[in-house]
């Protein structure tokens, strides 16, 4: 009996793609509110293997004020500093959620290790199965990010475990300089370093609050930590860029106005003249 050939998977459309710091609507969210996209999906303190449900659930945006005087890399015009929930005010443990950045975390071993996974979900439309890994002879997909993180943080794309494999980017003491690169499909050599589906996709960043710190230190058990992320819906197909939905759906709809307002006028300029209704009650709708 003949084997059933793969279908080949051919990606057409991603969506979902979104910077940190906004609303389900794509505008900055306000200081101390929660961010709708980005979500903190793991957290580990203490040194442990397992997780913290406290500091996991959406994302919340960081202050200006903590901001202001802290080395990070400013915010953007459409991508703010976000951080885990449960985070204080200062290191002394005060007015959680309120916009402040200190979590646990001193140190990248030992009891003083501290880390965040912030996780992003988006969708790669196409044909064949949901699931199956894109054929890069098809579909060529190229994601540009630019990141900024406290501390450091390595990140990867539908990882089977977060910060197992190959990562995709990573950065030490990144919280004063942002760094582009790109998750992509094809090339040679570490440029191919990301595996995509036909469906959900996760971005996974591993955020180490280790303050700076290479080793274990027994002070200062709350730290500033927190995640910057823009320029992620700069993406290709093959080389032709992907627009996101909330950009060409309003495009569609206005593409679909003016079809309609000229079907209309076309189908009233071959009406014959007696059919037309009178002139008090012809006008054109939208």
């Amino acid at each position: 009996m003949a084997g059933v050939r793969a279908q080949a998977q051919t990606a057409t459309g991603i969506a979902g793609l979104y910077d940190t710091g906004l609303t389900s609507s794509g505008t900055l969210a306000a200081a101390g509110t929660q961010a709708a996209d980005w979500t903190v999906s793991y957290a580990s303190i203490n040194g442990g293997s397992s997780t913290n449900s406290t500091y996991e659930g959406a994302a919340y945006v960081i202050s200006p004020s903590s901001i202001s005087g802290s080395g990070y890399t400013p915010n953007t015009s459409g991508a703010q500093w976000i951080t885990a929930p449960g985070a204080a005010q200062s290191a002394s443990g005060n007015s959680l959620n309120t916009g402040g950045d200190f979590l646990p975390g001193n140190g990248n071993s030992g009891s003083n290790e501290a880390i965040y996974v912030y996780t992003l979900s988006f969708t790669i439309t196409g044909t064949g199965a949901a699931g199956t890994v894109v054929n890069s002879a098809n579909s060529k997909i190229q994601i540009t990010m630019t990141m900024a993180a406290d501390d450091q943080y390595s990140v990867y794309v539908n990882p089977v475990q977060f910060g197992t494999g190959t990562a995709a980017a990573t950065q030490t003491n990144a919280w004063n300089n942002t760094t582009q690169f790109t998750l992509q499909n094809y090339g040679s050599g570490s440029a191919d370093n990301s595996t995509f589906l036909i469906g959900t996709n996760t971005i996974a960043v591993v955020v180490d609050n280790t303050n700076n710190i290479s080793g274990s230190s027994g002070t200062d058990p709350l730290n500033a930590s927190g995640l910057l992320v823009y320029q992620t819906s700069a993406a290709t197909i093959n080389g032709a860029p992907v627009p996101e939905v909330a950009t060409w759906l309003p495009l569609l709809g206005i593409m679909g106005c003016y079809g309609l307002v000229s079907l209309r006028r076309l189908r009233a300029k071959l009406l014959p003249v007696a059919a037309l209704p009178p002139a008090a009650s012809f006008f054109v709708t939208y």
